[in-house]
């Protein structure tokens, strides 16, 4: 019984190491060659599995894609709420560290955002699954939720200022943020060109926007 147990475990270890070789190798093609310009053969070729392999991990690119997106997520929410515990002070105060954080890391996960940015593009439909897309809302959920606790705080506390609602009002703050992310580490050296201006620092003047628009009395 012993042994049996020994090589169930095993086995599953196997199947994990390869379905996490598979997703490496699916998310450095995704962002080389474009999403739609990977398939199926090609990811199997590049993992050097067989197609047969592949399609007993995942029955589509969509899918890998899906679980490319979660873990992306999940790494930030991991980093999100080591930082989030360090914060002290107002509702206001708080939100113009968080902020500023998010602006520093653009650069160390730019290659995430700009997966993050791929998926929203080609991924439009329906869900891969019904567990992929419960899973996906939860993490947006705790994505959003600091901008939740902090806009909140400061309405209460009198350093926030604001007469909409705080549901859209996070909602907007979060995925304004992350959109325009999304679209400088895509496109920065050809926006520099095209604006005339070093279109990084896009983001940091619509954080201060955010936060002048926000700035309560206290």
């Amino acid at each position: 019984m012993g042994t049996k147990i020994y090589r169930d475990l095993e086995r599953e270890q196997s199947k994990e190491i390869t379905k996490k070789h598979i997703v490496e190798v699916s998310k450095e093609m995704f962002l080389e060659k474009g999403f739609s310009q990977t398939n199926m053969a090609d990811i199997a070729e590049v993992a050097k599995i067989s197609r047969k392999t592949l399609y007993r991990y995942f029955s589509s690119k969509e899918e890998i894609a899906m679980e490319i997106e979660l873990d992306v997520f999940k790494t930030f929410v991991s980093l999100q709420d080591e930082y989030v515990l360090t914060l002290f002070g107002t509702g206001y105060e708080k939100l113009a560290k968080y902020l500023e954080k998010l602006d520093a890391m653009i650069d160390e996960l730019s290659q995430l955002i700009r997966f993050t940015g791929m998926f929203d593009y080609y991924l439009v439909g329906e869900y891969p699954s019904t567990q992929s897309q419960k899973e996906f809302i939860q993490l947006i959920e705790k994505v959003d939720e600091p901008f939740f606790e902090f806009l909140t705080e400061g309405v209460k506390d009198g350093s926030i200022v604001t007469d909409v609602e705080i549901a859209y009002l996070a909602r907007t703050i979060s995925n304004s943020f992350l959109a325009l992310a999304q679209r400088v580490v895509t496109r920065q050296t050809n926006l520099n060109e095209e604006l005339n201006i070093d279109s990084r620092k896009i983001i940091s003047v619509q954080r201060e926007l955010f936060l002048k628009a926000l700035k309560g009395k206290n």
